[in-house]
Parts: C-alpha cells; structure tokens; sequence
C-alpha cells in the first residue's frame, strides 16, 4: 500500500527532493491514508481502523521502541515488602548478634570473673562439659557473631537483589547457627521469605529451589 502511494515534490532551502507520502501531511490529498501502515482513512476518521494509529501521528521507530523496552525492563526495582522485611529482620539480628559475640569474646575473663563472684559453683557445670568458662564463653561469641555477619550479609544481597542460591544458603546457615534460640526459627521465617520471593532475584539459578 504504501509503495503505491504517490510521489510528492518538497521545496526545501531552494532544492527539491522526492519523499514519500506517508512522510509529510498534506491537507489536499483525499482520500487519506494511515502514515503507520497505509490503509486508507473515511474524512472523519480520527484512528487507523486497521492499526489503531491516530492520524496524522507515525509509529514510533523500531529502533526507538526497542530501546525503550531495553530500558524499561533494565531500570532498577523497588524492593518489594517482602523483601524489606527481610531486609529489616537481618539488620537487626546482624547488629545484635555482632554486639553480643564481640562482647562474649574480647570480654570472656571479666565475664567469668563476674560468674565466680556471683555464684562459684557456677563454674562446675563448665567442668562437668569439659570445658573452660572462659572458651565457652569465647566459642558462644564466635557463634553470634558469625551468625550476625552472616545475617548482614543476607540483607546487602535483598537489598541487591542478585545470587539467590547464595543469599538463601547464607540466611539458613545464619539460623541452624542460633538454632537453639528462638532467633533462630525466627532466621528460618526470613529463608522463607526469601525463598516466596526469588522471581526479584537477577542472576544465579533461581530454578534450582
């Protein structure tokens, strides 16, 4: 349709150059035809009854749509809640458990030295384990604040929203650590989460789990 189209003369700057017709407007011209894909127009239709283009207006570029997709598609997504959820439950383990750990480690003497005041035959349950007060109070640090690095780790990666896997092995591995402590099934709650929002995950093998 459009190759049928007639050939128009345009005067531009002194010079005249052939264009077809559906690149210009010309009110003379009847009957009309769509300038997307050449069908002809009644006089007072405003829309294309084949394209549905409104007249007068030319379909936008391939080349142009298509980068607009691309940047559509590759432009950055909020969170969603579920993932701020997440995001806010690793924080504030991550921060509780690093401030604990590092507490039960660097001061393990000073906290036993408070046991022994305390309550002396405190430490006889330490010995009945096999173990010093002092390095269980050491290897209970290193537990939490192995756990709340972990965690914090889990929410940089929801935050990034990228290695799915990884950030559902870190978070499990983070909980099976406290798993003595409620705050351990409260982890397992956060891996579930997780897991119900994988489709907001770029990159890694989101169908694995």
């Amino acid at each position: 349709m459009i190759d049928s189209l007639p050939i128009c003369r345009v005067k531009i700057r002194n010079k005249y150059t052939q264009t077809d017709l559906h690149l210009i407007i010309m009110d003379d011209y009847s009957p009309r035809f769509c300038m997307s894909c050449g069908a002809p127009l009644g006089e007072s239709e405003t829309f294309c009854t084949r394209c549905g283009t409104k007249c007068g207006t030319a379909a936008p570029p391939a080349q142009q749509q298509t980068q607009y997709n691309y940047n559509t598609a590759n432009s950055p997504q909020p969170v969603s809640h579920r993932l701020t959820v997440v995001v806010v439950m690793s924080l504030i383990w991550a921060a509780f458990g690093l401030v604990v750990g590092l507490v039960l480690v660097f001061y393990a003497n000073s906290i036993v030295d408070q046991m022994v005041q305390s309550d002396p035959s405190s430490l006889d349950v330490f010995d009945a384990l096999g173990v010093s007060a002092y390095d269980f109070s050491v290897m209970l640090g290193t537990i939490f604040a192995v756990s709340g690095a972990l965690a914090a780790i889990t929410a940089a990666l929801c935050l990034m929203k990228k290695f799915y896997i990884v950030t559902l092995v870190i978070c499990i591995i983070s909980a099976v650590l406290v798993i003595w402590l409620l705050i351990g099934i409260v982890g397992l709650i956060v891996a579930f989460l997780i897991y119900r929002a994988k489709h907001e995950f770029k990159g890694g093998n989101r169908n694995i789990l």
